[in-house]
C-alpha cells in the first residue's frame, strides 16, 4: 500500500468514525440505549440474549447450539435465526465485548459503518479513481439512506458493509483474471443474510455482463470467462452449505415463500412520486412520520434511493458522455435497475419470490456511486450545461413534489409543514454542490458538504426517533429483571414449587401488558422460560397449521406474532403456571389455582390443576381435512389430526383405549428424554412443533414422525414400557457439512492452480 493511501484510510476512518458519532450523539449524550429501528428492541436483543447463551452452552456441554428450548414452543435456532445471527461475524464479535446489548449493538454499528467505508474504497481502487474520489465515493456509501435506514437491523448493515467486495471481486477478475476474492465474498455473504444474497445473485449476471462489456474489447471469450467465474461463485455458495443447506431445507417451509405477486404497477401513483424525489433528500427523516408518500405498507414506504446530493447531480451526466459505448450500456444498465422500482412482479421475483419489496435498493445504491465517482474522476470536463439543467430540474422537483402530491391525492398541503421544510434544505444542498462543482471543483470541499449532509441528516433522524420511541438504561434493566435477577432463577423458584417439577416439562404463561410492560413478544427468552407468545418471522413452520386452524393464536393481525391465549390450546400446550398482576389476567376457562400471591413481592403465580404433560397417548384419530370451522379447540386433546396420507398407518398403532402421559421427562440442548407406559400398542403426541430434524428412537429403535395437531410431533410406542429418547440435528446438517467440504477443498485446489499460474507468468517475464 502506499505511503499516500495509508494516509487517506486513516483519513476517512477518522471521518466515518466522527459522522457515526455525530448521528449516534442524541443516544450518547442522553445516555440512553441505542433502540433505533423497529425490531431491535423486540427482536434482535432477545435473539442476541438467546445466541449468547446457546454459544456458552456450546462451551460448556460441547452441544452444537442447534435447537432452543426458549423460543416459541421450542424451535431450531440453528437454522431459522441464520437470517440474524447464526453466519454473521458482528455477532461473533459482539460476544467479545462484556457489555449490555445496546451498547454492543452501537459499537457493531459504528464498526460497520468503518467496514463499509474501507469496502467502498477498495473497490473504488479497483476501478483506479482518485484517492480523493475514493474518499467521497467511501464515504457516500457508508451513510447512504440504505445504510442510515436499516442499521437498526443489524443483519442488514452486516451484509450491506460486505458487499462491496463481491463487486471488486468482479472488477479483479476481469481486469486482471484474479479469482481467489469471488468464492471468498460470495460465502462471507451467503454466510451473512440468505435473503440479499438471493436478491444479489439475481442482479449479478447482469452487472457482470455490463462490466464486461465495458472492460473487454469484445465478447470473443465471454462463454469462458463466464463459466470460470460461475464455477468460482459455486465453490463459494458449497463452502456456506454447513449452514445455508439446513436453513433451506427450513426457511422453503416459511408461508411467506411463495406469496409471488403478479401485479404489473403500483396501484398507488404516490410510489412513484416518491421515487422521483427520493435520490435528492435523505427521505428516512419521514419514512415514518409524517410522510405525503406514505402507503401503509412498510415494503413500500421503506425507499432507500439517497446516496448523497452529489451522487443526484452527476448521474445524469451519463446522457451527455462522449464515450458512446459507456454511455449506452451505463445507461441500459442503469435503468434495467430501475425496472424493480416501476414494476412489482419484478421486485418479487428478487426477493424469492415472496412479496415485493425495495430493500433490491441496496444494489442500486452501490452503482450510484460508481457512476458518480467515474464522473468525479473527471470532473474538469463535465457537461457544464446538462449540470445545470440537473440543477434546475432538481430544484423544480424539491419545491413542487409535495403540493403536487397533496394535489393528486386531495390532502392539504399544510398537513406536511416539516416534509416541505426538508425538501427546501435539500434543494439548498442541490444548489450547493452544484456551486462548488461550478466555481471551486474542490474535492475537499465537496467531501466536507457530503459529510455534513450526512452529519445532519442522520443526526435528524436518530434524534427524532430517540424522542419517539428511546427507553432509558433503568427501563430497560427494570423490564428484564421483572420476574428473575440472576439467570434461570424464575426456572428454580417454578421447579421447587412441586418436587415433580424437575421431572416434567411445562409451559408458563405470563401477559405482555402487565409482566413484561408491553416490550416485546420474546421476553421468554430474556428468562429462559417456555412461554406462549413471539414475534419472529421465523418460527417453527409446521406452525402455519395451528394458525390455519386457530387463526385466534395471531397477535396484531400479523402473520409473525403469535400470542396463545385460547384456553383450550394453552392446555394442549402442557401449560402449568400463570404469573399475573391481577386474577383477571388468567385465560379463562383453566382450572386455576392460587399458589402464591407475593412471588417477588406482589406478583401472583397460579398452577393450572388440568395440566397435562408434554406428551399423551391418543385413541380417536381424526383427518386435517375433515376438521370443520368454528370445531373447539378441545379437539387437540381428544383427536389425532393429522394429514390423510398418514391416516391409515397411525391408526394402526391406535390400540390402547386408555390414554397415558410422558413421564420423568429430561431435556437439555439438543435432546430430551422420557418414559410412558402403555398396556398396548399407542400413538404418543408430543406438544413440540413438528421438525424432521427430531430424531426419535422408543427402547433404541427409530421410529417414524408424522406432523399432527396443527403440527405438532408424534409417534407410535409399543406395549409395555417404552423408553423415549430424541436427538436434534438441523436436517440438512450433515449434507450441509459435506458440502463445505467439499467447496473447501475445491478454493484449496484453485489457490494452488492460481499459485501455479502465477509461478508460470513470473518464469515467462524472466525468461
Amino acid at each position: 500500500m502506499k505511503r499516500k493511501d495509508a494516509k487517506e484510510i486513516i483519513l476517512l476512518s477518522i471521518l466515518i468514525i466522527l459522522v457515526s458519532l455525530i448521528i449516534f450523539s442524541p443516544y450518547l449524550i442522553n445516555h440512553m440505549p441505542l433502540t433505533y429501528g423497529t425490531d431491535i428492541k423486540p427482536q434482535w436483543f432477545e435473539f442476541y440474549t438467546e445466541f449468547k447463551n446457546l454459544i456458552n452452552q456450546f462451551f460448556e456441554t460441547k452441544q452444537l447450539p442447534f435447537y432452543s428450548w426458549n423460543l416459541f414452543l421450542g424451535n431450531n435456532f440453528y437454522a431459522s435465526k441464520s437470517y440474524y445471527l447464526m453466519g454473521d461475524i458482528f455477532s461473533y464479535i459482539g460476544l467479545l465485548f462484556p457489555l449490555q446489548f445496546f451498547d454492543v449493538a452501537q459499537i457493531l454499528e459504528i464498526l460497520k459503518f468503518l467496514v463499509s467505508g474501507l469496502t467502498m474504497y477498495y473497490l473504488l481502487s479497483c476501478f483506479e479513481f482518485k484517492s480523493k474520489v475514493k474518499m467521497i465515493g467511501a464515504i457516500a456509501y457508508t451513510f447512504s439512506s440504505w445504510a442510515i435506514f436499516f442499521s437498526g437491523q443489524l443483519s442488514f448493515l452486516s451484509f450491506y458493509s460486505w458487499m462491496p467486495l463481491y463487486f471488486a471481486a468482479i472488477e479483479l477478475y476481469l481486469k486482471k483474471g484474479k479469482k481467489l476474492l469471488f468464492p471468498l465474498t460470495s460465502m462471507l455473504l451467503l454466510f451473512t443474510n440468505f435473503y440479499f444474497f438471493f436478491t444479489l445473485s439475481c442482479i449479478t449476471p447482469f452487472y457482470y455482463l455490463y462490466r464486461y462489456s465495458l472492460v473487454k474489447p469484445n465478447y470473443k471469450n465471454v462463454v469462458k470467462d463466464t463459466l470460470i467465474l460461475a464455477g468460482c461463485y459455486l465453490i463459494g455458495v458449497c463452502m456456506t452449505g454447513i449452514l445455508t443447506i439446513p436453513t433451506a431445507s427450513y426457511i422453503l417451509q416459511n408461508d411467506r415463500v411463495g406469496q409471488f405477486s403478479l401485479q404489473l404497477f403500483f396501484n398507488q401513483i404516490s410510489i412513484y412520486l416518491h421515487e422521483l424525489c427520493a435520490r435528492l433528500v435523505p427521505n428516512y427523516i419521514y419514512i415514518y412520520r409524517t410522510n405525503i408518500f406514505e402507503t401503509a405498507s412498510h415494503t413500500t414506504r421503506e425507499l432507500c434511493l439517497y446516496s448523497g446530493v452529489l451522487s443526484a447531480l452527476l448521474l445524469p451526466q451519463v446522457f451527455s458522455d462522449k464515450d458512446k459505448r459507456y454511455r449506452k450500456n451505463t445507461l441500459i444498465f442503469y435503468l434495467f435497475l430501475n425496472l424493480f422500482l416501476v414494476f412489482p412482479v419484478f421486485s418479487s421475483v428478487i426477493h424469492g419470490f415472496s412479496s415485493n419489496s425495495f430493500r433490491c435498493t441496496l444494489i442500486l445504491i452501490i452503482v450510484q456511486i460508481i457512476i458518480m465517482s467515474h464522473y468525479l474522476e473527471k470532473i474538469d470536463s463535465l457537461d457544464i450545461k446538462n449540470l445545470k439543467i440537473t440543477t434546475v430540474f432538481s430544484v423544480f422537483i424539491l419545491l413542487t413534489i409535495i403540493p403536487m402530491t397533496a394535489y393528486i391525492i386531495n390532502k392539504p398541503v399544510i398537513d406536511y409543514v416539516n416534509q416541505i421544510i426538508l425538501f427546501i434544505m435539500a434543494a439548498f444542498f442541490v444548489v450547493l454542490n452544484s456551486w462548488v462543482i461550478l466555481k471551486k471543483k474542490s474535492y475537499l470541499l465537496l467531501l466536507f458538504l457530503l459529510c455534513i449532509e450526512y452529519s445532519l441528516s442522520g443526526l435528524t433522524l436518530y434524534y427524532s426517533r430517540m424522542k419517539s420511541e428511546g427507553i432509558s438504561y433503568e427501563f430497560v434493566d427494570s423490564v428484564t429483571h421483572v420476574l428473575q435477577d440472576e439467570d434461570n432463577e424464575l426456572n428454580e423458584f417454578l421447579e421447587n414449587i412441586e418436587p415433580i417439577n424437575p421431572m416434567q416439562y411445562y409451559r408458563t404463561y405470563i401477559p405482555l401488558e402487565p409482566i413484561y410492560w408491553d416490550f416485546s413478544h420474546n421476553m421468554s427468552l430474556m428468562v429462559q422460560l417456555q412461554g406462549t407468545m413471539t414475534y419472529d418471522s421465523t418460527y417453527a413452520p409446521s406452525f402455519n397449521k395451528m394458525k390455519k386452524i386457530a387463526p385466534q393464536v395471531k397477535d396484531y393481525e400479523s402473520d409473525w406474532i403469535f400470542n396463545i391465549k385460547d384456553p383450550e390450546i394453552l392446555k394442549f400446550l402442557s401449560v402449568k403456571y400463570a404469573i399475573v398482576t391481577d386474577s383477571e389476567q388468567l385465560p379463562s376457562g383453566m382450572n386455576w389455582r392460587l399458589l402464591t400471591d407475593n412471588y417477588r413481592s406482589g406478583l401472583l403465580v397460579y398452577r393450572n390443576d388440568d395440566y397435562r404433560s408434554l406428551g399423551v397417548t391418543y385413541n380417536q384419530i381424526k383427518k386435517m381435512n375433515e376438521l370443520e370451522d368454528g370445531n373447539s379447540m378441545s379437539i387437540l386433546m381428544s383427536h389425532v389430526l393429522c394429514n390423510e396420507e398418514d391416516y391409515s398407518e397411525i391408526q394402526q398403532v391406535m390400540k390402547s383405549s386408555n390414554l397415558n402421559e410422558l413421564e420423568n421427562v429430561k431435556y437439555a440442548g439438543n435432546h430430551l428424554t422420557g418414559s410412558c407406559y402403555t398396556d398396548d400398542s399407542s400413538f404418543l403426541v408430543l406438544s413440540l412443533p413438528y421438525d424432521a430434524g427430531w430424531n426419535v428412537l422408543v427402547n433404541g429403535t427409530q421410529v417414524k414422525t408424522y406432523d399432527v395437531n396443527g403440527g405438532f410431533i408424534g409417534f407410535g410406542v409399543s406395549q409395555g414400557e417404552n423408553q423415549i429418547e430424541m436427538y436434534f440435528t438441523p436436517v440438512g446438517f450433515k449434507q450441509g457439512a459435506i458440502l463445505s467440504i467439499l467447496g473447501f477443498s475445491a478454493y484449496i485446489l484453485l489457490i494452488s492452480c492460481e499459485l501455479l499460474r502465477a509461478k508460470k507468468i513470473r518464469r515467462s517475464v524472466y525468461d
